[in-house]
C-alpha cells in the first residue's frame, strides 16, 4: 500500500507537467490549423521540411500523451504499444539484439550512444520544466527520490513486459480454442489452469535454494513476495514507450539536482544512506544506459563505466563501493593491479570516504545479479535499522539446510565472513543469532550445530558454498 501511495504521489506530480504539454499541443494544433487555412488561400508551394518535422513531432507527442493518460488508468493493450512503436520507428532503441535467454543478458550496441535516458528530444518546454524543478534538495531526500524514480521505471517495465507476454498467451489460447473468446489479458489464472495449482503450492525461490538436493521446504520470509525482474523484462521497445517517458524526464531532472548537493553538512548515518542509494542508483542507471553485459568481466567494466555527477564530481559505482563505502561485497573481483589508488580515487576517498565501514552494507549493495540482495531505499534517519532488516531478510532467503543436516551459505556471505566471525563455527552461530527465533530455518541450523557437537569432533562444522550467480536479476517490491 505504501509503494502504491508513493507511486500515486509521483503520478500526481507529473499531472501539471502533462496539462502544460496538452495546452502547448492545443496551441500548436491551432497554429497548424491557421497555417493550413493560409495555404489553402495561397498557391501551393513545396513543403517546408522544418514545418513537416514539427507536424510529425506533434503527432508523436499527441499519441504519447494519449497513451500516458490510458496507462495511468490501467486501460492499455498490446495494440497501444504497437501503434506507438510504429510511430517511433527505431529512434528510441537502446539495445541491438537479445542473446539466448539461458544466459540472461542482452548484447549491447557496438557504438553505444551516451546518455540514452535523454530519449525524449529536449525542447523549450523541457528546459522550463528542468528550471522549474531545480531546487535545493536535501541530499538524502534527493537520493531517495532518485531510487524511487528508478524503482518505478523498472516496475513499469516489468508490468509492461508481463502484459505483453500475457496478451501473446491469450492470443495463442484463442487461436487454439475459439475466436469468440474476449477475455481480458488481466485474467491471468484462466490462461493456463493446469500450471496454477503447482504455482500456488510452491513459493517463489529467488536464490534457488529449494533446487538443491534434500533442501528442507520452509518459509523464506519477505523475499517470497518480491517480484523478479529478469532480462526478459529489459525490453528496449518497452523502455522507449511513452509510459516511461515522464519517469525518464523526472529522472533527468533529479540527476541534474544531484550535481549541486553539498554533503559536508551530513552526519555519518546520513552519508551512509546517501551513498548506498547512490551506488544502487548508479548501477540501475547503468543498465538502462548501456544495456546488459554478457559476462562477469563485462559487468565489472560496467560498474566502472556507470557514473553519477555528485556535487560536481563524476564518480563511478566501483569508486563508490571501494573508496567511499569501503566494501567489496558484490561478488565481483577487481582487476589485477586495480587495488592501487590513482590520484582521482584518492581525491574521491578524501572528499567523500566514510569515517568507518558498516559491515551490514554488503546486504544493501545490489549490482543486479541473481545473488544480489533485494533493492531497498535507505533513509538518513533509519539506515541502521533498515540495514539490520535487509541482513535478516537476505539470510532467511539465501541459506539452505538439508534433511541430511547439511548447511549451505551463499558465496557473498562467505567472502565477507571475517566481518562477522573468526571461523566457520562462529559464523554458523552468528547466523543463527540473526534469524527470527520462531523461524524454522533457525531451528534447523541449531539442530545441525548440535548434531555436529554430539559427534565430539574438533573440526569446524562443514558448510557448503552456494556459488555466486551473475545472471541478471533484480528483486523489487511491487
Amino acid at each position: 500500500m505504501k509503494e502504491l501511495l508513493t507511486e500515486l504521489a509521483m503520478v500526481e506530480s507529473e499531472i501539471p507537467h502533462l496539462e502544460t504539454q496538452i495546452s502547448q499541443l492545443k496551441h500548436g494544433l491551432y497554429q497548424e490549423h491557421e497555417v493550413i487555412i493560409t495555404k489553402e488561400k495561397t498557391p501551393s508551394k513545396q513543403k517546408n521540411p522544418i514545418m513537416q518535422d514539427k507536424q510529425e513531432n506533434m503527432v508523436f507527442e499527441t499519441k504519447a500523451l494519449h497513451f500516458i493518460s490510458k496507462a495511468m488508468k490501467g486501460d492499455y493493450t498490446l495494440s497501444d504499444f504497437m501503434s506507438l512503436n510504429e510511430t517511433m520507428g527505431n529512434s528510441g532503441a537502446l539495445f541491438q539484439e537479445k542473446i539466448p535467454k539461458k544466459s540472461g543478458y542482452f548484447k549491447t550496441r557496438e557504438s553505444i550512444v551516451e546518455a540514452n535516458l535523454d530519449l525524449p528530444t529536449k525542447s523549450p518546454s523541457s528546459a522550463v520544466i528542468v528550471e522549474k524543478n531545480s531546487q535545493n534538495w536535501h541530499p538524502n531526500k534527493l537520493s531517495e527520490n532518485i531510487m524511487k524514480c528508478l524503482h518505478f521505471i523498472f516496475v513499469r517495465l516489468l508490468r509492461t513486459s508481463r502484459a505483453m507476454e500475457l496478451e501473446k498467451s491469450s492470443n495463442v489460447t484463442r487461436s487454439m480454442n475459439t475466436p469468440l473468446s474476449s477475455r481480458s489479458f488481466r485474467v491471468e489464472n484462466t490462461l493456463n489452469p493446469k500450471s496454477n495449482p503447482q504455482k500456488k503450492l510452491r513459493q517463489q525461490d529467488p536464490y534457488g535454494i529449494f533446487n538443491m538436493e534434500g533442501s528442507i521446504p520452509r518459509d523464506i520470509g519477505p523475499y517470497k513476495n518480491l517480484a523478479m525482474f529478469t532480462s526478459s523484462s529489459m525490453d528496449p521497445n518497452c523502455i522507449s514507450t511513452s509510459s516511461s517517458i515522464p519517469l525518464l524526464k523526472k529522472l533527468r531532472v533529479l540527476m541534474s539536482n544531484l550535481q549541486k548537493v553539498d554533503l559536508r553538512v551530513l552526519t555519518y548515518q546520513q552519508k551512509l544512506a546517501f551513498w548506498i542509494n547512490m551506488y544502487n542508483a548508479c548501477i540501475m542507471h547503468g543498465y538502462l544506459q548501456y544495456g546488459l553485459p554478457d559476462t562477469s568481466e563485462d559487468l565489472l567494466a560496467m560498474t566502472n563505466k556507470a557514473t553519477l555527477d555528485v556535487g560536481g564530481n563524476t564518480i563511478s559505482a566501483q569508486a563508490m563501493e571501494h573508496h567511499i563505502l569501503g566494501k567489496q561485497s558484490t561478488g565481483l573481483k577487481m582487476q589485477e593491479g586495480s587495488d592501487k589508488e590513482d590520484d582521482g580515487e584518492a581525491t574521491i576517498r578524501k572528499l567523500y570516504g566514510l569515517e568507518s565501514t558498516d559491515r551490514n552494507v554488503m546486504f544493501a549493495l545490489c549490482c543486479g545479479t541473481r545473488s544480489s540482495p533485494a533493492v531497498r531505499i535507505y533513509t538518513g534517519d533509519g539506515v541502521s535499522a533498515e540495514l539490520e532488516k535487509s541482513k535478516q531478510e537476505y539470510l532467511q532467503a539465501s541459506i539452505m539446510v538439508s534433511n541430511t543436516k547439511r548447511i549451505a551459505f551463499p558465496e557473498l556471505l562467505l567472502n565477507n565472513m571475517f566481518d562477522f566471525a573468526g571461523d566457520m563455527n562462529s559464523l554458523v552461530q552468528w547466523v543463527c543469532q540473526q534469524l527470527p527465533t520462531s523461524g524454522s530455518l533457525r531451528k534447523s541450523m541449531v539442530d545441525c550445530y548440535r548434531n555436529h557437537n554430539a559427534g565430539k569432533t574438533s573440526s569446524s562444522i562443514s558448510v557448503e558454498k552456494i556459488p555466486y550467480d551473475f545472471e541478471f536479476q533484480y528483486l523489487l517490491a511491487m
